[in-house]
């Protein structure tokens, strides 16, 4: 089963999103190894929302252990308490191609 993941990281968000422009390769090269289905960033009125669909709860839970993800998280002294995700079984998802 697919499995939705938002994060939303509270802080400045010009400092969030200048600091995950920084990380964006290593963290979508993470992304990739564990098998991540879509990824999207947005700078948000409390700091920055991470939305990442996974095709499970398994690749989800390897990437956060990710040794590179947890480097690029205190590279830039984020805390526990900044960061608050949210897990969710997704019950239906399709990617939509752009129309020519």
């Amino acid at each position: 089963m697919a499995y939705l993941t938002i994060t939303r990281i509270h802080g400045d968000r010009d400092e969030l999103v200048t600091g995950y422009l920084e990380t964006a390769p290593t963290m979508s090269e993470v992304g990739r190894d564990h098998g991540l289905i879509l990824h999207a960033a947005a700078g948000a009125e409390e700091g920055l929302v991470v939305v990442n669909l996974w095709p499970s709860r398994d690749g989800s839970e390897a990437a956060a252990r990710d040794p590179r993800r947890l480097a690029a998280v205190a590279r830039h002294g984020l805390t526990a308490g900044q960061i608050r995700p949210q897990h969710y079984d997704v019950a239906d998802y399709e990617v939509f191609s752009p129309r020519c």
